[in-house]
């Protein structure tokens, strides 16, 4: 029973860092307001923050429960904001 309340409060610690990581980090510091007019950036911040919303209510679901559904949604949802975050360099870099 004290190894299920570990592994719970671990993955529960696991999801609050993500929510860190994404409010603190990514949206207040390192996903910037486009300028004024420019439409291709404004696509492209209102489509990184809608991953890092999505990222952020998959952390919360993982912590809500024990389904691991979330956590592969989660994953994917990490996996499209890499690729919206650092494009193609990201792919050469592999």
């Amino acid at each position: 029973m004290n190894q299920l309340v570990r592994w719970v409060q671990n993955k529960d610690e696991h999801a609050d860092e993500i929510s860190h990581v994404v409010t603190y980090y990514f949206m207040a510091q390192r996903v910037k307001l486009p300028p004024d007019g420019d439409v291709k950036a404004h696509r492209e911040y209102v489509h990184k923050l809608t991953l890092l919303h999505e990222m952020l209510v998959y952390a919360m679901k993982a912590k809500q429960t024990t389904d691991l559904g979330y956590v592969e949604k989660l994953r994917a949802s990490l996996a499209k904001f890499h690729e919206a975050y650092f494009g193609e360099a990201a792919e050469s870099k592999r």
